[in-house]
């Protein structure tokens, strides 16, 4: 088999990076309308499964878990850094979110009784997802898939299943932020059959009952700013997000609607990273998503760094903050909410922005820059 070939079995993806690539523009269309009905997902996702996270608490109720490991690939993989610290209080178990083809191959061997594998994956087929989850089972590890996608195998082959009510004909956004709402439940209702933390229960049933109207809220008022935003840097070949902690998710999330959108160049790594390395050069576009009081100084401190390379910064910071907001050349002020729910709502923004700076770039008869030119 020649290397052309192998790539036309191996690549999956039907659009190109071409300008106005007609596969890519249709799925940035269905990224647009999924995008802003994130809210209706996130509603009917934990409307939809009352009944079966409380059957898996049920079966949970009398296990002692130890460590909670969260498997998928790409933005499935990437949910897990979102609602990671959240799970933990509420549980009182490590949870780890862990890249399901590196599960597989390097990670199953630690899985035991004490252990939860939650699987996600939109299709409910993704191999690596489905392989990793069988051999953690087949060790004592009580498995959990979350999918889109009735009669997949994810949601037929494993003791727990959840239903995604969510669609994923664009890009991931609703698939990715349903699915973290619906882990957040998940340990909610683990914890509630436990008799544990009821504290954190009660935080968490307020937070999940006003997520939905937040998350509206936020693309109803984040889409022109996103927009606008979007025309001021559709040049750009690169950018650049970083957060720390659960602020991680968005900043991914971001990065990859970019890549998969635009199509650019796009970076996200935690927040402290960004002081190891010489990452930012003069010019060079930097989402700062800082949304907690744990974070805030080191967030400072790099729209401080950002000003002087002479980069350029958008703080996504929440309502009253000013300190960030008087350094960053523009700040993005979100609702106040819960530290468990600022990587749902701070992703809404930066999925706004890569949907616009596609359309931005398309105007503009960009395609995907390349070295050189």
């Amino acid at each position: 088999m020649t290397i052309a070939e192998r790539i036309k079995a191996i690549q999956r993806e039907s659009s190109s990076d071409a300008p106005g690539d007609p596969e890519r523009f249709r799925r940035v269309a269905l990224t647009k309308a999924e995008m802003m009905s994130q809210a209706k997902a996130i509603r009917e996702t934990l409307e939809a499964n009352r009944a079966p996270l409380a059957q898996i608490a049920a079966d949970l109720a009398p296990r002692q878990i130890r460590r909670v490991v969260m498997i998928g690939c790409g933005d499935s993989w990437i949910s897990g850094y979102g609602v990671r610290h959240a799970m933990e209080q509420a549980l009182g178990a490590v949870c780890e979110p862990y890249e399901a083809f590196d599960f597989d191959c390097y990670g199953t061997e630690m899985a035991d009784a004490g252990t939860i594998v939650i699987g996600l994956s939109s299709s409910g087929k993704t191999e690596p997802v489905i392989e990793g989850m069988k051999k953690a089972a087949a060790r004592g590890a009580y498995t959990i898939g979350l999918s889109n996608t009735l009669g997949s195998p994810l949601m037929e082959e494993f003791p727990g299943a959840l239903h995604i009510r969510a669609t994923r004909g664009g890009w991931p956004t609703q698939s990715s932020t349903a699915a973290m709402a619906l882990k957040l439940a998940l340990a909610t209702e683990i914890a509630r059959a436990k008799g544990t933390h009821p504290d954190i229960v009660a935080e968490l049933d307020a937070g999940l009952a006003a997520l939905p109207d937040q998350v509206d809220a936020v693309a109803q008022a984040f889409y022109t700013p996103a927009e606008e935003l979007a025309r001021k840097l559709a040049r750009a070949d690169l950018v650049l997000l970083c957060g720390a902690g659960g602020a991680y998710a968005p900043a991914a999330f971001g990065a990859a609607k970019l890549k998969e959108l635009a199509p650019i160049h796009a970076i996200s790594f935690p927040l402290e990273e960004y002081h190891h390395y010489r990452t930012q050069k003069a010019g060079d576009p930097l989402f700062l998503i800082a949304p907690d009081a744990q974070s805030h100084q080191r967030a400072v401190e790099t729209a401080i760094m950002s000003r002087g390379c002479d980069g350029f910064c958008v703080a996504l910071v929440p309502e009253g903050e000013t300190e960030i907001a008087g350094i960053a050349d523009l700040a993005w002020h979100l609702p106040r909410v819960g530290d468990a729910f600022a990587p749902i709502l701070y992703a809404v923004p930066l999925h706004l922005f890569g949907y616009h700076a596609a359309v931005e770039r398309d105007a503009l008869g960009l395609g995907a820059p390349r070295l050189g030119g």
